[in-house]
């Protein structure tokens, strides 16, 4: 069973998540009627007293949960200005073989 400071933190963790109580419950695998229980319960009786051992207790750590970045905005290409006047441009996701190909070849002086 979960303590008050336990609850406490995860109060606060809900609070600065911005999603619902329905959506962080459901994610934490909670009930959110204990989000809202315990919400009510530490707001009425003010911020909980760290007991000695929590002083001296060595930290937790939380379980990271590593998200892609769902940004619909594409990178923009790289741009290569070489000295002879060419630009070469580069998409992300090159293949860097091909790009020193492709270097090698546009840094030619041409004789015509």
């Amino acid at each position: 069973m979960a303590t008050r400071a336990e609850w406490a933190e995860r109060v606060e963790r809900w609070e600065r998540s911005g999603l619902s109580a329905e959506k962080f419950a459901w994610r934490e695998g909670y009930k959110p009627k204990q989000l809202y229980w315990w919400r009510w319960k530490l707001r009425t009786d003010g911020p909980p007293q760290p007991s000695p051992s929590s002083l001296t207790e060595a930290p937790s750590f939380l379980p990271v949960h590593v998200v892609t970045d769902a940004s619909p905005v594409a990178p923009e290409p790289i741009e290569i200005a070489l000295p002879n006047g060419r630009v070469v441009r580069v998409r992300p996701g090159f293949d860097s073989a091909t790009l020193e190909r492709v270097l090698a070849l546009a840094a030619e002086e041409t004789s015509c």
